[in-house]
């Protein structure tokens, strides 16, 4: 004969219960860590890439003056460009770079040199953040592409430019299998 249950509850927690609540908890702290990290390198990112769009007025002024591109850094004063945050500086180079044989009269490349230490060591080596190419057109305007730097080794991925830079990435993945990022 089976005796009947009696009505007792367990009123504690039980050894897996007291296992997976913690686990879980460490998860979610996991996660929200992680949102908030990827939240300050966006904002750092955004800032740097707001920094070197300042730059496009000086090289779009000489282009007025001038009706070619800078050929050097000296020519549009880039060392008295002082840098702030993540971004410790800006190289300026005639023609696109990566492309040897695009017009140095009609192209220009601005890359941010940037140090993201302080997000941890997978950053460590990061050099190189973004690319701002000006690309004179014929009727005296330039366009400017904000594109990720797909020639540096140690570059910024493109996947932590800002949605400033987003308009670009088509060609930028064009870039990578070896073709033009454009053909003028």
């Amino acid at each position: 004969m089976t005796k009947p249950q009696t009505g007792t509850r367990q009123s504690g927690l039980t050894t897996s219960e007291m296992v997976v609540y913690p686990m879980i908890v460490v998860v979610l702290i996991g996660v929200a860590f992680g949102f908030y990290h990827n939240s300050r390198i966006d904002d750092a990112v955004s800032a740097a890439v707001d920094l070197g769009l300042e730059q496009q007025a000086i090289i779009e002024e000489y282009f007025d003056t001038y009706g070619e591109m800078p050929q050097s850094e000296a020519d549009i004063n880039l060392s008295s460009f002082i840098p702030e945050d993540i971004l410790t500086g800006m190289d300026y180079r005639a023609g696109e770079l990566g492309v040897p044989a695009a017009n140095k009269l009609r192209t220009g490349t601005l890359r941010a040199l940037v140090d993201m230490t302080e997000f941890g060591a997978r950053f460590e080596d990061i050099e190189s953040g973004f690319l701002l190419i000006a690309r004179a057109q014929d009727d005296g305007t330039i366009k400017w592409d904000c594109v990720a730097d797909v020639v540096t080794v140690d570059a910024l991925g493109s996947r932590y430019l800002p949605e400033t830079c987003s308009g670009a990435e088509d060609d930028e993945d064009e870039g990578r299998d070896g073709e033009e990022l454009e053909e003028e």
